[in-house]
């Protein structure tokens, strides 16, 4: 599957420009079909999309229904975002061109949950 990411002016409309580490409920793709068109510059992604969400049961015992669902969603809106987020595609280039800014991506992403992007210790960002 290809990493290569989709600079900000080509990923359309709906392009978090927010946090990079919490892609806000008004932002980005807002049903499967916009989704599935989103992740459509990727086809393994996308493929890999569609086979989760039909794999996913609607409800299963002792869980709330569609809880699976909307996590394979969740999930592949994250990343979407990670590959069209302007401070994330900055990052990568970066990476990808050497350029050391000082603090290894690693060292920033360890500060956050890696499903929830929330900080670790729930305080602010410094």
């Amino acid at each position: 599957m290809s990493d290569h990411r989709v600079p900000p002016s080509a990923a359309g409309p709906g392009v978090p420009t927010r946090s990079p580490y919490q892609l806000d409920a008004d932002e980005g793709p807002q049903s499967i079909g916009e989704l599935k068109h989103a992740l459509a510059p990727w086809p393994g992604v996308l493929t890999a999309f569609i086979d989760a969400l039909e794999a996913a049961p609607f409800h299963q015992d002792g869980e709330e229904p569609l809880r699976a669902v909307r996590q394979v969603i969740s999930e592949y809106r994250v990343e979407w975002m990670a590959k069209v987020h302007p401070d994330i595609v900055r990052a990568v280039t970066d990476d990808k061109a050497g350029i050391d800014d000082g603090v290894p991506l690693d060292v920033v992403m360890a500060r956050y949950d890696p499903d929830t992007y929330e900080l670790r210790d729930g305080g602010e960002a410094a």
